[in-house]
């Protein structure tokens, strides 16, 4: 199941940005586009957008609430950036690269965004207290050209672009059913999913403590570049220049 939050109330406490487009407006076209690909597509979805609050801190407080009051496969939050930048970014809990983060990065670049990448969203409110994995999605600006451009390319795209990342990894696959595809389609890539609690990564192809870079986490998905034999022992390079064991005891390996 996910969670979608149209980030922000329609007015007063909580109330977004205002520029060429008005936030909280939009964060809802996006959210209802994104839920309508999603169900589609097979996968539940649980409502998380506020309306009104009494404060701002009403407002985010409710919103974790209502995230938490489910068992959630991710928690997404829509939002519009300002302060005179462009394109899209998105912000994990210590920045973490989930490549479902990193494709909707993506998808929506390929739209004719800048793509700013997965940052680190550790101090976003929603971010930390959820207990699900969770992104927040700054869509564009809402004060600049970024606008424009998003109004030419529609909320129903970007709801697209951003179920189409979520999908493959999320919903299981039905050869009958629909498929949501992204904007632009990337070639066939491998992936490797961590099938266990935490799991090393390394700077280099080596099975030595010394080699260790890092850990990554359950249900973290990354894409692999290469593999290779370590002794006896697969390894897959990252596309971030990491290694990972590609041992089907602590990760799954596929393709799409």
């Amino acid at each position: 199941m996910i969670g979608i939050n149209a980030g922000h109330t329609k007015s007063g406490a909580g109330y977004g940005a205002v520029g060429i487009i008005r936030e909280s407006e939009h964060t809802r076209k996006v959210a209802a586009a994104l839920k309508r690909h999603l169900e589609l597509a097979g996968a539940a979805v649980k409502e998380c957008t506020v309306d009104s609050a009494a404060s701002q801190s009403a407002y985010l407080s409710k919103v974790v609430s209502m995230a938490n009051g489910k068992e959630l496969e991710w928690f997404v939050s829509i939002h519009f950036n300002a302060g005179g930048g462009r394109g899209v970014e998105v912000y994990t809990y210590g920045g973490r690269q989930y490549q479902d983060a990193v494709e909707v990065c993506e998808n929506i670049a390929a739209l004719g965004f800048k793509n700013r990448g997965v940052k680190a969203g550790t101090g976003l409110y929603v971010i930390r207290k959820t207990r699900a994995k969770s992104m927040l999605i700054e869509v564009c600006f809402v004060d600049t050209d970024d606008a424009n451009r998003y109004l030419s390319v529609g909320a129903d795209k970007i709801g697209q672009a951003i179920a189409a990342a979520l999908i493959p990894h999320v919903v299981p696959v039905d050869p009958a059913g629909p498929v949501v595809v992204p904007p632009a389609q990337p070639e066939k890539q491998k992936y490797v999913k961590v099938i266990v609690p935490e799991l090393n990564v390394r700077r280099s192809p080596s099975w030595a403590s010394s080699a260790i870079a890092g850990t990554v986490r359950i249900r973290e998905v990354f894409t692999v570049t290469d593999t290779i034999t370590v002794g006896s022992t697969p390894m897959h390079r990252l596309k971030s220049s990491l290694y990972i064991t590609a041992h089907p005891k602590y990760v799954e390996t596929y393709e799409k």
